[in-house]
């Protein structure tokens, strides 16, 4: 066998293991994180801009979000340590809290938002964390 003949056969093998496709779904690497749980966030953090804003442009807007707490000190201090910037409000939300629980809100504009959202995701007591709609 010579050179060429050689060559050949490792071209054509080179294509065949490359046009092969695997019937796996593969997820995003962006997705795939052990610090964050995705399926706590009801929303799609990813449309968010690196500021924490959504929409064109001429037309940006931050995102607020919301999630419920058990009413009791510790658990606020350790969601205000990960945010200063989270308030609690009355009422429950579109995340609909008992009368046990607090409601947080926040905001994604201008901080490491995504990181945020990930270390309060793992807070065993947050079942989820929604978007607030200021109806």
């Amino acid at each position: 066998m010579n050179f060429n003949q050689l060559f050949f056969i490792l071209g054509i093998s080179l294509v065949g293991i490359c046009s092969c496709t695997s019937s796996q779904k593969v997820e995003p690497v962006a997705v795939v994180n052990e610090d964050c749980n995705y399926k706590k966030i009801k929303f799609d953090i990813y449309e968010l801009d690196k500021r924490g804003q959504l929409g064109t442009e001429n037309n940006k807007t931050t995102l607020d979000f919301e999630f419920c707490i058990p009413n009791k000190v510790d658990f606020l201090m350790e969601v205000k340590n990960i945010d200063s910037s989270l308030k609690s409000q009355k009422g429950k939300g579109r995340s609909n809290c008992g009368k046990e629980y607090l409601l947080i809100v926040g905001n994604t504009y201008n901080k490491d938002f995504k990181k945020i959202l990930c270390k309060l995701s793992q807070l065993e007591y947050v079942k989820e964390i929604n978007q607030t709609l200021w109806e």
